[in-house]
């Protein structure tokens, strides 16, 4: 029996999941680590431009990384064609949460694509797997979601929460700037986690989440933004029908953009700064790197927001 009574805890309101039947996890970068052990992964083509959690989940289950590199659409460049033909195991990112197009045409061509969806949490599951990173998209500690074909028999401890919340906590009092550095310190915890299932917290609050409202708000931000945009953005984006951005991704050769948005306060990203260690110099990603601007449009904005941000370009 449960403890009766008492103080309240934090409302959970018991909405239903998005990614039902899907196995919950403490971390994307866990969910990766899943696949490898489910699969027993050996080695893996995996892209350059890709977050560096991603090498860390490899090394760490010793997974062999063949590296490849992307074009200008996203596409994989085809020097890997061979092999990806053997059936080799690979990785693909739903970039931004707009590559569902090059998702599908990866699929009906090659056997054992595994697609990294940590920035297309709406996409559903492609490939023989596929894994979710839920707190990039919505305020929550922790946590990953994987949709696997196959299941691992291992028991998994289950993840505690409450010390990774601060940043989320002072968000609402306090200016972005105050939380970061706990941002900063939580994001870090999160490294050399061993798998774990999802924790009690981050599932209640993910049970108080819209899905459908911030679904809307992020199609209908992105849509102001790009009928804008689309003529100057360099990066011509292929939408498939489910897909629901992470981002505005918009590619434009002018270094004093990102600079002009932070400075009015608009926080902008920048992926990844450590893909000098894996990236040729004049490669289209250390392009992506220095000049693609990821712009806000989650469900925290409207078009007022979206006005502002337009107006500064």
């Amino acid at each position: 029996m449960k403890e009766i009574g008492g103080y309240f805890e934090l409302e959970s309101f018991g909405s239903p999941e998005y990614h039902d039947r899907a196995i919950k996890l403490n971390s994307g970068r866990n969910a990766l680590r899943y696949i490898i052990r489910a699969y027993g992964i050996r080695e893996m083509l995996v892209p350059r431009y890709t977050c560096p959690v991603v090498f860390e989940a490899l090394a760490e289950e010793n997974c062999k990384v063949i590296f490849y590199s992307i074009d200008e659409k996203l596409n994989p460049s085809m020097d890997i064609d061979g092999e990806m033909k053997q059936n080799k195991f690979v990785l693909y990112n739903n970039y931004f949460g707009v590559c569902g197009n090059v998702v599908e045409r990866l699929i009906g061509k090659y056997t054992n694509v595994i697609v990294d969806s940590a920035q297309s949490f709406y996409s559903l599951k492609k490939g023989i797997a596929s894994f979710y990173s839920p707190r990039k998209f919505f305020g929550l500690p922790d946590g990953g979601i994987l949709r696997c074909d196959k299941e691992l028999d291992d028991k998994f401890e289950e993840d505690i929460s409450i010390d990774r919340c601060s940043h989320l906590l002072k968000r609402y009092d306090l200016p972005a700037t105050e939380g970061y550095p706990d941002f900063q310190r939580n994001d870090n915890s999160l490294i050399g986690q061993p798998i774990k299932h999802m924790s009690k917290l981050t599932q209640a609050l993910m049970s108080n989440i819209n899905y459908s409202n911030t679904r809307k708000i992020r199609m209908e931000n992105f849509s102001f933004l790009h009928d804008n945009l689309w003529d100057d953005n360099e990066l011509k984006i292929d939408m498939a029908k489910d897909d629901v951005p992470l981002v505005y991704p918009f590619l434009l050769k002018n270094k004093e953009l990102r600079k002009k948005l932070i400075e009015r306060r608009v926080y902008v990203a920048t992926y990844w700064p450590e893909l000098e260690k894996y990236c040729d110099e004049g490669s289209f990603e250390l392009y992506l790197k220095n000049y693609l601007i990821p712009i806000p449009i989650d469900q925290r904005y409207g078009l007022e927001e979206m006005k502002f941000i337009l107006g500064i370009i």
